[in-house]
């Protein structure tokens, strides 16, 4: 563990074993802002070496004590898959908190597909093999997660972030235990670290920002979205079938090239599984010779993870085990 201090009770604290940082290094970084999301704001920080992070900075914190946010941080850091981006430390500070983690260079899947909102970022730039290898990742990252006995409770495009081969990574696992719920947006303090306070109106050089505007906690009462089950309104325990819903969302608008709206979901639910493969996007319908069932599988598997009724939802790890046995179902299979 590496620890350093900037004044009374401040901390940087690195908790991966891994990465060497000191606190006047991270000072030192440029930081370009990437988005917002509720009372949080994320930068792309760059030190001296090139090293790149991905720093969130929390405006507000629902956790007060420097024990506890330490405790939080250390059990999602001890989360460790492919699938998943990997928490590399964080600062404590009385007037600032920040969470550190890996930068994922193609930015978050709302940016690369429909979910973008730039003219040039369409699905039609991505081939079924890459949307389906995007889906199966997801939905290893979320079986492992369910695994330990966790639950992800956000999961959305903008959360999941696309490396340099198009591999997927959840993001902001239990970001929601860290965070303030009073429903703030972000405010800068004055007193806040010299390196992002000096770059916080610097757009990035990434194009569209990484965490798009976001919904308040789903542990807490807020409007539905389309990709949030509704009975997460309703309960204040965490289920996995809240992820088990929203990946399905998510791979129906990988499917169908398009966001769907509730009340589309709640249509498609009615269509017959054998007329789904019209909704697919004709963006990939040349990819489909050979693979017809294999697209029609994933369409019902999404219809039946979207249920209204969360026990008819089948489990994370089925759903690994119809996509992994669409891959290995040839060797010209999509992925």
């Amino acid at each position: 563990m590496n620890v350093n201090q900037k004044g009374e009770g401040s901390k940087l604290v690195t908790v991966d074993g891994e990465t060497d940082l000191e606190l006047e290094t991270l000072l030192k970084a440029s930081a370009y802002i990437l988005g917002t999301s509720g009372s949080s704001i994320v930068y792309k920080a760059v030190l001296e070496n090139g090293t790149a992070f991905a720093v969130r900075r929390i405006g507000e914190s629902s956790v007060g004590r420097l024990k506890d946010f330490e405790s939080q941080i250390r059990m999602i850091a001890k989360l460790k898959h492919p699938n998943l981006v990997k928490i590399r430390g964080f600062y404590w500070g009385d007037t600032e908190k920040l969470v550190i983690y890996d930068y994922v260079s193609n930015g978050s899947l709302s940016c690369t597909t429909a979910y973008g909102r730039s003219g040039s970022s369409s699905l039609c730039h991505l081939p079924l093999k890459v949307r389906i290898k995007i889906a199966r990742g997801v939905a290893r990252g979320l079986a492992y997660i369910h695994e330990k006995k966790q639950v992800h409770g956000n999961i959305k495009p903008s959360n999941i972030l696309l490396d340099s081969n198009m591999e997927p990574l959840i993001s902001d696992l239990g970001l929601d235990h860290l965070v303030s719920r009073n429903g703030a947006g972000y405010k800068p303090n004055n007193s806040s670290l010299r390196f992002i306070n000096s770059q916080r109106s610097t757009a990035s050089r990434d194009g569209d920002p990484l965490v798009p505007p976001t919904r308040p906690s789903p542990h807490a009462p807020a409007a539905s979205t389309p990709y949030q089950a509704q009975e997460s309104l309703k309960s204040l325990k965490p289920n996995p079938k809240w992820d088990v819903y929203s990946f399905d969302v998510i791979l129906l608008e990988l499917l169908s090239g398009r966001v769907l709206s509730s009340r589309e979901l709640v249509d498609e639910r009615a269509v017959p599984a054998g007329s789904a493969g019209e909704e697919t996007d004709t963006a990939i319908k040349g990819d489909m010779e050979g693979k017809v069932e294999a697209i029609m599988t994933c369409f019902r598997l999404g219809f039946s993870c979207t249920s209204v009724v969360q026990q008819q939802r089948p489990s994370m790890k089925e759903a690994v085990q119809i996509l992994e046995k669409i891959a290995s179902a040839s060797s010209t299979e999509c992925c």
